[in-house]
């Protein structure tokens, strides 16, 4: 009897213990994270997002890994068939990237959050369909959503005002008029274009920025998403390639460039002035303001080499935020979605120099910032429907047979035979 006393009292302490806490407590939850945003300024702009969104729910505990984007997507597969995998995760779009994880089963679809939230209000259902994938992850573009963007990319060109005030030159509105900007910074003894290839990735960017300046959008789409007539044997490419290689050989890149990394290397030489132009993303935007300012750096699309033709870039949405399909956390997984891509989050990227996927208010712009530029920049292709798309996303090792092209390893003939085999044989 003295037992059963015993186990009675006990329980009437429970109950009386959970009578007296505090109204509205929560079980304590962490909710694992796994983004890319590895340099300081979006370091910042992230951790407070993440205060604010523990704040908003008392017992919710951010566990945040931050990793770049090629380690992300190499040990994403392993990490999201696991139970403490990331409860979160920035998954870049692609066969490669979404697709396959997609096809693993790893990834929960998304439209019933995206109606409750209102997420395809956010930016066109042309950019959505970049997180977009049949539930077999065969066909890319098209079926459920798995991923929702909080940033827009536009791969441009930085450039050094004062160079160009020096020499007279303005901003190219042709292809022939970008040459010859490439062109007069040669002849005046500098480097035209600070570039460094050593991690493949930004070798797809300088190249496909040519490229699309040559290529069609109907083209590079048929062939990003496979579609019937998809194909790399084209004239556009031929003549990207025959280009690039001739700029190789004029010396318009940096000295050494294929010994050159891109956060490093390639970043200092371009902040310290090392070159006049880099050929790059709208993500550096924010890092480049951190360290010189709005002053002094603008930023323009390279033109279309097509007549009449508006810039068509390189572009879209950056890596989505997705949601591990065995996660125990799903509805709150979501909710953290909505907070890392919506109007909030907008203003903090917008405030940290980045390029957010929402609209930015242009009333908060200052003409003649560098942060105005990229804005109107992406303004211009995606109210033109002239976003193009990064080649990787359904070739993955284009970046490898880039590298051959620039070191001289093959003609510009042989690479795009050999990019069209291996995008046959897929």
């Amino acid at each position: 009897m003295k037992n059963a006393r015993n186990l009675i009292t006990l329980a009437l302490v429970a109950v009386l213990l959970a009578a007296l806490a505090p109204a509205g407590a929560q079980e304590e939850v962490t909710l694992v994270v796994w983004d890319n945003w590895t340099r300081d300024a979006e370091q910042a702009m992230i951790e407070q997002l993440n205060a604010e969104f523990e704040e908003a729910h008392p017992g919710v505990t951010i566990q945040r890994e931050a990793y770049d984007t090629s380690d992300l997507t190499s040990i994403l597969p392993l990490a999201l068939s696991e139970a403490s995998g990331p409860d979160v995760a920035m998954i870049n779009q692609g066969y490669t990237g979404m697709g396959a994880l997609v096809e693993a089963g790893l990834l929960l679809p998304l439209d019933s959050y995206a109606e409750q939230y209102g997420w395809g209000e956010r930016y066109a259902e042309g950019l959505h369909a970049r997180n977009r994938f049949t539930e077999d992850g065969k066909t890319f573009g098209e079926g459920n959503l798995y991923g929702v963007s909080t940033t827009a990319e536009v791969v441009g060109v930085y450039y050094w005002e004062d160079d160009f005030a020096d020499l007279g030159l303005s901003i190219p509105t042709t292809f022939d008029e970008f040459e010859a900007v490439v062109k007069a910074l040669k002849d005046a003894g500098k480097t035209p274009i600070v570039f460094g290839s050593l991690d493949g990735w930004p070798a797809i960017h300088t190249w496909g920025a040519i490229e699309h300046a040559y290529a069609t959008p109907q083209e590079i789409d048929d062939f990003i998403y496979r579609r019937e007539g998809g194909t790399f044997d084209t004239e556009a490419n031929l003549k990207a390639a025959q280009k690039m290689v001739e700029w190789i050989g004029a010396g318009y890149f940096s000295p050494g460039f294929e010994g050159m990394d891109y956060d490093n290397q390639t970043f200092s030489a371009f902040l310290n002035h090392e070159g006049s132009m880099w050929i790059t993303g709208s993500w550096m935007t924010g890092s480049i303001t951190a360290d010189l300012g709005e002053e002094g750096i603008g930023f323009f699309l390279v033109p279309s080499a097509l007549p009449d033709a508006p810039p068509y870039s390189i572009g879209g949405v950056g890596l989505a935020y997705g949601i591990r399909a065995t996660s125990e956390h799903p509805d709150l997984a979501a909710a953290y979605i909505d907070l890392v891509t919506g109007p909030r989050a907008a203003e903090l990227l917008f405030e940290n120099g980045f390029l957010p996927a929402a609209a930015v208010d242009p009333a908060l712009l200052t003409e003649g910032s560098l942060t105005a530029d990229v804005v109107n920049a992406w303004n211009t292709i995606s109210t033109q429907d002239a976003v193009g798309h990064y080649l990787d996303w359904t070739m993955p090792d284009i970046a490898a047979d880039i590298q051959e092209l620039m070191a001289g390893q093959v003609t510009p003939e042989e690479f795009v035979q050999n990019v069209e085999a291996d995008y046959t044989a897929q």
